[in-house]
C-alpha cells in the first residue's frame, strides 16, 4: 500500500474505496472459484451418482452444470477485468 497517497496520516478516501472495492471483487472471484472447483467440476463424475440414475438424467445434469461452469468463467473475466479498470493493475 505503498503507493496509496497519504493524508494527515490517513489513507486517501478516493484510494482507499477502490481498494475497497477491489477487495470486494477479489471476495466475488474466490467465491465464484472455490463453488465452480468444489461443486459444478464434482458433480460432472458420474461415479459419484447414484447407480440407478439413468443416463438421460445425467446427461441433463452434465449439461446443466456445463452452463454454469461456463457462465463461473465469464464472471471469472468480468471480475478481473473489472479489477484492473478499477486498480490500473
Amino acid at each position: 500500500m505503498a503507493d496509496i497517497p497519504v493524508k494527515n496520516g490517513a489513507v486517501d478516501g478516493k484510494q482507499k474505496g477502490v481498494e475497497t472495492l477491489a477487495g470486494y471483487l477479489m471476495s466475488a472471484l474466490d467465491m465464484e472459484e472455490k463453488i465452480s472447483h468444489s461443486v459444478y467440476r464434482d458433480y460432472l463424475n458420474r461415479a459419484i451418482w447414484p447407480d440407478h440414475l439413468d443416463d438421460k438424467t445425467f446427461s441433463n445434469i452434465k449439461e446443466c452444470l456445463t452452463t454454469l461452469l461456463e457462465d463461473t468463467e465469464r464472471h471469472r473475466k468480468t471480475i478481473l477485468a473489472l479489477s484492473k479498470e478499477i486498480t490500473g493493475r
